[in-house]
């Protein structure tokens, strides 16, 4: 190769390797913050949850009522 062949090839390489090392910055960015993300998530997940089985709960405690035999619902509280 000549020298102009050689100098322009390593100007690219140093290019690419630039270019590369700026997307794994940014990919690592985008990696926090979406973990970030899904951990909000997760919390939000965790507490709807919690208040789906306490609804269930007293869903089922409501029918028990509905359908226990002697005083009604009302007279028992």
């Amino acid at each position: 190769m000549n020298d102009k062949t050689e100098q322009k090839t390593e100007q690219v390489t140093e290019q690419v390797a630039e270019e590369k090392t700026e997307q794994s910055v940014a990919n690592k960015a985008d990696s926090e913050n979406m973990q970030d993300q899904l951990g909000s998530w997760q919390t939000k997940i965790d507490e709807a949850k919690h208040h789906l089985k306490t609804a269930a709960e007293e869903i089922g405690k409501a029918f028990e009522k509905l359908f226990k035999k002697g005083p009604s619902a009302e007279e028992e509280k």
